[in-house]
C-alpha cells in the first residue's frame, strides 16, 4: 500500500532544471555553435573556391593583354615607355569584345618605377604615380589578387557613380621586358565582383539550409533518444528510491523512511509547540498461526495489517514495519498521550476483527507500546525505546496498550550508562574476541574457528555476549560492533594463514545485521582491507533472526554468498523455520544446538539430532554439532554421521595465544581441553 506523506513533506524548494532540460539546452547551444563553425568554414572554402575561379579567369586575361600589348618594340630597352598607337588600338578592340567586357572592367600596366605605360582610363597613360601595394608586391615576382571597392576600376567606360559601394576584384601579374630575368611591367585586371558574391551568397544559403536541417534532425533524434532514457532511469531511480525506503512484503514503510519521517515530524512539533506519538505494535498470536499454517499464510497476513489500521489513523500519519511482525505507526501533531492512547485503542478494536486468509479466519490480536515527545524522548530513537519498553509492559500486564512510563523501565539509568560505556569500548578497542576450534570427526582435523566476542570492561571485568549484545541490538550500536568483531576475526584468520595453517572463522551476526542492506559492503571492505579470501569466513545466523524478515534475509544472504563467504544456520532446532524455505537459503551448513547435545543420552534429543542430520546430509549441508563436552558425546555424534564438533571437550573459547599453544598440542596429537580463562 501507499504510504500517506505528512503535509510537510510535499513542500519543496524551488525546482531546478531538470537534468533533461539542461541537456536539452546545453546540446541546443553546441549545436546551432557546431553549425555555426561549419557554416563559417564552408562559406570561407565557397568564397576562396570562387576567387580562385574568377583569378583564374583574370590570369587567362593576362596572358591575351601580354601578348597584345607588350610587343618587342616595347618590350626592348631603347624603346617609349608607352604603348604605341597599333598597342592602344588593338586594345580598343580588345576591351572592346563583349566577351572580354562582360568579365574586365579595367586594365593597367605600370613599369617598375610608377609609370602607366597601358590604361583603360587613357589620359592616365604615361603618368608617373606610386605604385599600390599589391603592385609592389608583384614586382617581386609574386601574381597578387584581392578584393576592393570599385575605385580601383581605371576605365573610361566604367561610371563610378553608378558603381558606387560595389566590390570588385582584382589581379596584379608581374611580366618581364627586355630579356631581363627580375619583372619590369606590373600588369592590374580588375573584374566584376558583384555577379562572384551573389553566388557566394547563394552556395552558402543552400549550405546553410542543408546544414541547419542535418542538424536540426541530429539534434531532434539525439533529444528523443536521450529522453526515453532519462525517463526509464527516472522511473527505475524512483523504483529503487522506493525499494530502499520500503518494506518489500507490506509496501510499509521501512525503518529508513520512519526515521526521516519522524525526525522531520519532531522538528516540525518543536516550532509548533505540540507532540507527536509513537505507537509500536507486536502481534500477539503471529508465532502461532506461522508454526501452525506456514509463513506463506504469515506473510499474507501480515500485508493485510496496513489496510486495516488505516481507516484509524488521520491522513498525515505514517504506519512503518520494523521487521516480522512489529509493526509503529508515527502520529505528528497529536495534543496529549491521552489523544494518543485512544488512537492506539481504536488500531486494536481493528485488530481484534477476525482477518480472513485464504478462507482461513485468523483472530489475532496486538499489544501497543506509547511514546510521547517530548515528555518520553527528543529523538526518534530514544522514542522507540521507549515504546518498546511500554509494549512488552502491555504485553506483560494484558493491557493492551500502554503508554511509557519510567517505572516500567527501572533500569534505564544503568542500560543508558553502559550504553555509552559500549560505544566508548567499541571506539577504544575494548572488545576482543575468544576462540573456539571447530574438529573434523572423521580426520580429527582442526578445520576453523568460532570467534566469541567478549567486552573487557574497564571496571567491571571480562563481560559476556549476553550481558552487552542485547543491548546493542536494540540501538544502533550493533552496526559498529558487527564491524568490530568481523575486523579482528578476519586479522586473525590473516595471522593464521601468514603460519601456514590457514583457518575459517565464524562470526555471529545478529537479525539487526543480517537485515542491513549495507553489510555486504561491510564484508567485501573488511575481507579486502585484510587480504582475506571469502571462502576463510564463515557467517552464522539463527532461524529466528532469518524469519524476522525471510525476503530481506534471502537478498542479503545471496549477496554474501557471491563474495565465497559461507552462511551457516546456528542453534538449528530451536526456531520455527519450514523446510521449504530452509532450501530455498543459501547455506552451507547447519549447527545443531547445544541443548540437544549437551543431553545426546536421552532418547528423544537423540532422535532430533539423528534427524536434524539426515535432513542436512541429504540437503547437502555440512553439519557442525555445538556443546561437545565428553569422549562419549563425540563417539556418538561420530556415529550419527556428524562432520565437525565444538565444545568444552577440544577446548573452551580462549584467546588467540591460548588457540595458538592448544592448536600446537592438538597437531602433536593431545586431544584435550584447555582450561578457561
Amino acid at each position: 500500500m501507499t504510504v500517506p506523506r505528512p503535509a510537510w513533506m510535499s513542500r519543496r524548494p524551488a525546482a531546478r532544471p531538470s537534468l533533461l532540460v539542461q541537456f536539452g539546452s546545453l546540446s541546443l547551444v553546441i549545436v546551432v555553435v557546431l553549425g555555426l563553425v561549419i557554416g563559417q568554414l564552408l562559406h570561407t572554402l565557397i568564397a576562396d573556391r570562387a576567387q580562385a575561379n574568377a583569378r583564374a579567369s583574370a590570369e587567362v586575361y593576362l596572358q591575351l593583354v601580354q601578348r597584345s600589348f607588350f610587343t618587342p618594340d616595347l618590350q626592348s630597352p631603347s624603346a617609349g615607355t608607352v604603348a604605341t598607337p597599333d598597342q592602344l588600338s588593338l586594345s580598343e578592340q580588345l576591351t572592346g569584345d563583349p566577351v572580354v567586357r562582360q568579365q574586365v572592367l579595367s586594365a593597367t600596366a605600370w613599369l617598375a618605377d610608377g609609370t602607366v605605360v597601358f590604361s583603360t582610363a587613357r589620359d592616365e597613360i604615361g603618368t608617373r604615380e606610386l605604385l599600390p601595394a599589391s603592385a609592389r608586391k608583384a614586382l617581386a615576382g609574386e601574381t597578387v589578387s584581392g578584393i576592393a571597392d570599385s575605385s580601383r576600376v581605371r576605365s573610361d567606360a566604367y561610371d563610378l557613380g553608378q558603381h558606387a559601394g560595389e566590390q570588385v576584384m582584382f589581379v596584379d601579374m608581374p611580366l618581364s621586358i627586355g630579356g631581363s630575368s627580375r619583372p619590369g611591367v606590373v600588369v592590374e585586371i580588375t573584374q566584376d565582383y558583384v555577379q562572384t558574391e551573389a553566388a557566394i551568397r547563394h552556395d552558402t544559403s543552400m549550405v546553410y539550409g542543408w546544414l541547419a536541417g542535418g542538424l536540426l534532425v541530429l539534434y531532434l533524434a539525439l533529444f528523443r533518444v536521450v529522453a526515453t532514457a532519462s525517463r526509464r532511469i527516472r522511473h527505475q531511480s524512483a523504483v529503487n528510491r522506493d525499494l530502499a525506503l520500503h518494506d518489500t512484503l507490506t509496501g510499509l514503510a521501512n525503518r529508513s523512511l520512519l526515521r526521516d519521517v519522524a525526525t522531520q515530524a519532531l522538528t516540525t512539533s518543536r516550532r509548533h509547540d505540540d507532540h507527536v506519538a509513537l505507537l509500536l505494535l507486536d502481534l500477539d498470536r503471529f508465532k502461532e498461526i506461522n508454526d501452525t499454517l506456514g509463513h506463506h499464510h504469515g506473510d499474507l497476513l501480515l500485508a493485510l495489517i496496513g489496510p486495516r489500521l488505516r481507516p484509524a489513523l488521520r491522513p498525515g500519519d505514517t504506519i512503518a514495519r520494523l521487521g516480522g511482525d512489529e509493526f509503529v505507526v508515527l502520529l505528528p501533531g497529536v495534543v496529549d498521550a491521552a489523544e494518543a492512547l485512544q488512537i492506539a485503542r481504536s488500531v486494536l478494536g481493528l485488530l481484534d476483527e477476525v482477518f480472513a486468509v485464504e478462507g482461513v479466519e485468523l483472530d489475532v490480536g496486538g499489544s501497543i507500546g506509547i511514546a510521547v515527545s517530548p515528555e518520553h524522548g527528543r529523538d526518534f530513537e530514544t522514542l522507540l525505546r521507549h515504546a518498546d519498553v511500554a509494549m512488552y509492559a502491555a504485553k506483560t500486564n494484558q493491557t493492551g496498550a500502554t503508554v511509557y512510563d519510567p517505572a516500567h523501565d527501572a533500569n534505564s539509568p544503568a542500560r543508558l550508562a553502559m550504553l555509552g560505556e559500549l560505544r566508548r569500548g567499541i571506539d577504544t578497542g575494548q572488545l576482543v574476541l575468544h576462540y573456539q576450534p571447530q574438529v573434523d570427526m572423521d580426520s580429527g582435523e582442526v578445520t576453523g574457528a568460532e570467534a566469541l566476542v567478549r567486552w573487557a570492561h574497564p571496571t567491571r571485568g571480562l563481560l559476556f555476549p549476553d550481558e552487552f549484545i542485547p543491548l546493542a541490538e536494540r540501538t544502533g550500536l550493533i552496526r559498529p560492533l558487527t564491524l568490530a568483531v568481523l575486523d579482528q576475526a578476519l586479522a586473525q584468520a590473516a595471522r593464521w594463514a601468514q603460519d601456514g595453517r590457514p583457518l575459517a572463522v565464524a562470526v555471529n551476526l545478529s537479525a539487526r545485521s543480517l537485515l542491513e542492506l549495507t553489510l555486504r559492503d561491510d564484508v567485501a571492505a573488511a575481507l579486502a582491507r585484510h587480504g582475506v579470501q571469502g571462502g576463510m569466513l564463515e557467517l552464522e545466523i539463527t532461524e529466528s533472526t532469518v524469519m524476522a524478515d525471510p525476503e530481506r534475509a534471502l537478498v542479503v544472504l545471496r549477496s554474501l554468498t557471491e563474495l565465497g563467504v559461507t552462511v551457516s544456520i546456528d542453534d538449528f532446532g530451536t526456531g520455527y523455520s519450514s523446510m521449504a524455505y530452509l532450501q530455498r537459503l543459501p547455506v552451507h551448513g547447519l549447527k545443531i544446538d547445544r541443548s540437544f547435545v549437551t543431553d545426546l543420552g536421552g532418547d528423544v534429543n537423540e532422535v532430533i539430532v539423528s534427524s536434524s542430520i539426515d535432513l542436512a546430509r541429504s540437503l547437502g549441508l555440512h553439519v557442525i554439532a555445538e556443546g561437545v563436552e565428553d569422549r562419549s558425546t563425540w563417539d556418538r555424534l561420530a556415529r550419527l554421521g556428524c562432520h565437525t564438533g565444538q565444545g568444552y571437550y577440544l577446548s573452551r573459547p580462549v584467546p588467540a595465544e591460548v588457540f595458538d599453544e592448544w592448536f600446537a598440542r592438538h597437531l602433536d596429537g593431545e586431544l584435550a581441553a584447555v582450561p578457561g580463562v
